[in-house]
């Protein structure tokens, strides 16, 4: 058992509670109903943005997605080293390493299209967009970054722990089997609950590695 192992299992639940938070900041919009013309959703995006309030919240939860995409990088760190006798060195540690860094790239992206307006106005000094259609697409640009590219991705991630792990016999049986919700929680994200699925997984397996770290390969090797 490591602390490394520990502390990245740690930087998985912190990256959950950061990524629930700040999508859930990020996301809020005003109530657009499907009668509503294009018109009338356009001002209600710019009334919605003229508050203070909504504007710091999006600021908030930016900064939330950002931080939950740097402990989702460390978060993955720890969990390729634990599943990869190799140290990560396979075509399976490789591939978690590549898919962590594009998840947080996502989230960063989310966050940086969610805090366009809302940054500009509170600490650029810029005034008040006055084209709501504008407002109203930079605004909706947040959801696909999180719900369509984070989603697929983590489906990807999942898929490729599961199948590894159920390899090398790392991580417990009910997490391998109950990763396939995971996945397909990541792959139909895009109808907005199924997201739930995803975070719950990374959630009971970052749980499981605070409980029961692994051994880092390096010492794994030298006991052996």
């Amino acid at each position: 058992m490591t602390r490394n192992s520990r502390w990245s299992s740690v930087a998985g639940i912190v990256f959950v509670v950061l990524f629930v938070f700040g999508t859930l900041s990020s996301i809020d919009s005003p109530d657009i109903k499907s009668k509503d013309t294009g018109q009338i959703a356009d001002q209600k995006w710019l009334h919605y943005l003229s508050s203070s309030s909504h504007r710091s919240q999006h600021i908030l939860g930016g900064y939330a997605l950002i931080l939950a995409g740097i402990a989702f990088v460390w978060f993955c760190n720890g969990l390729r080293n634990r599943i990869d006798g190799m140290a990560g060195a396979s075509v399976a540690g490789r591939t978690i390493a590549g898919l962590s860094v594009f998840g947080a790239a996502a989230l960063a992206c989310a966050a940086m299209v969610g805090t366009d307006i809302a940054g500009s106005v509170n600490f650029g000094n810029d005034p008040m967009p006055t084209n709501g259609d504008v407002a109203r697409e930079i605004g909706n640009l947040t959801f696909p970054f999180i719900y369509v590219v984070f989603a697929l991705v983590s489906a990807a991630l999942i898929a490729t722990v599961i199948v590894t792990a159920r390899r090398t016999g790392a991580l417990p049986s009910w997490i391998i089997y109950t990763g396939w919700l995971g996945v397909l929680g990541g792959v139909f994200a895009v109808i907005f609950l199924p997201m739930v699925l995803v975070a719950l997984w990374y959630l009971a397996l970052a749980i499981v590695g605070v409980a029961t770290p692994g051994r880092d390969p390096a010492s794994a090797s030298t006991t052996a």
